[in-house]
């Protein structure tokens, strides 16, 4: 129990160092001390012809592709659910995340989830790998993910 405990926590602090209001200075360092070294960072999309796309990041290269999407924007990503697994020295979380473009929570982003591969070595859970994807027209979770059944934002229900 006590793995499944600090890769909670570890998940708070990763959508903590990336939220923020207009203007935010995030914390990279600290995001990267989160990671392994040779961690992949996954961001999937969908093509304006429908085909599938991966952007494929180290962690270094992630914090100049994430400014130069914001550009400066307000950005707030929270947990909405998780379901973690963890079996020796490797975990796997499926993280359900919203997105917000305010503190507030009124101008709804996205939702989607990160699955996120972790690694404990000896010391503590860095996460090894992340990917993911967000809901879209003809693409929306299963209750498994989102038990809670509704997007404040977009009034998608499963």
């Amino acid at each position: 129990m006590q793995a499944v405990e600090e890769i909670q926590k570890l998940l708070g602090e990763l959508y903590d160092l990336v939220s923020g209001p207009e203007g935010f200075e995030r914390d990279w360092k600290r995001l990267s001390a989160l990671f392994t070294p040779y961690a992949k960072m996954i961001r999937t999309s969908i093509d304006a012809n429908g085909n599938p796309q991966a952007l494929v990041m180290s962690i270094q290269d992630y914090p100049a592709n994430f400014q130069k999407l914001m550009d400066g924007r307000a950005f707030y990503e929270q947990e909405i659910n998780n379901i973690i697994e963890v079996f020796g020295n490797i975990a796997h979380a499926f993280s359900t995340y919203e997105a917000w473009g305010d503190g507030d929570k009124e101008k709804f982003l996205k939702r989607g989830i990160n699955s996120i591969q972790l690694y404990n070595d000896g010391q503590s859970w860095k996460v090894a790998n992340m990917i993911w994807d967000d809901e879209r027209p003809g693409l929306s979770m299963s209750p498994r993910y989102n038990p809670v059944g509704e997007t404040e934002g977009t009034g998608i229900n499963q």
